[in-house]
């Protein structure tokens, strides 16, 4: 495995880790998952102001500077990618109610994160103006998708906001699909359950 693939399935093991969050409200409460991303983005972005100034803040920078994206990022540039992934979960799971919120974290963080190392790992067919996306990552985050939120919702819904979460994820949209992602699948469950509430 050469590096490039390392840095991204090490920095998508991390966005998989997201899913605490539903886990974390569900056990202790949704202030106490609130109050638990916000620490954690605290933590990133002070470890990231001190990094981009030649400083280091233990564990935190170290871990940043393992995921970090060599080809696209450069050390000295304070890296946002984690405070949309952060601002994505938190407002999905402030804005919709539970458990569509859960559903809809499970998509962004599962989907997302299993799509982009299957992709990485085992992807061989690309698919076309899709900026470099495999059928066998997309197959993936499907599934991961699903599972995820098929713990929170039924089945029609989760696979609804699993679709519409790589769908999204092909979008040239200018927001960052962390924030997109969650939102719009949470969207689409309630639609779902507006218009087809025995499901």
């Amino acid at each position: 495995m050469d590096n490039l693939i390392k840095s991204e399935v090490f920095r998508k093991s991390i966005h998989l880790l997201g899913f605490l969050v539903p886990i974390i409200s569900v056990t202790l409460g949704v202030m106490v998952a609130v109050l638990f991303v916000i620490s954690l983005t605290t933590l990133y972005s002070i470890s990231e102001y001190l990094r981009v100034r030649g400083r280091s803040m233990p564990v935190i920078t170290t871990i940043t500077n393992m995921a970090m994206r060599v080809d696209r990022e450069k050390q000295t540039r304070f890296i946002v990618a984690p405070l949309f992934l952060a601002a994505g979960i938190l407002s999905t799971l402030l804005i919709f109610p539970e458990p569509i919120n859960y559903a809809a974290i499970a998509v962004v963080t599962l989907g997302d994160g299993s799509a982009s190392i299957v992709g990485r790992m085992y992807g061989r067919n690309k698919i076309p103006f899709s900026n470099g996306k495999t059928i066998e990552g997309t197959a993936a985050g499907i599934i991961f998708a699903f599972v995820g939120a098929s713990l929170f919702v039924s089945p029609t819904m989760a696979v609804t906001a699993a679709l519409i979460g790589m769908i999204v994820e092909f979008l040239p949209l200018r927001i960052n699909d962390n924030i997109t992602v969650p939102l719009l699948a949470a969207l689409s469950i309630m639609i779902i359950q507006m218009v087809l509430p025995s499901f």
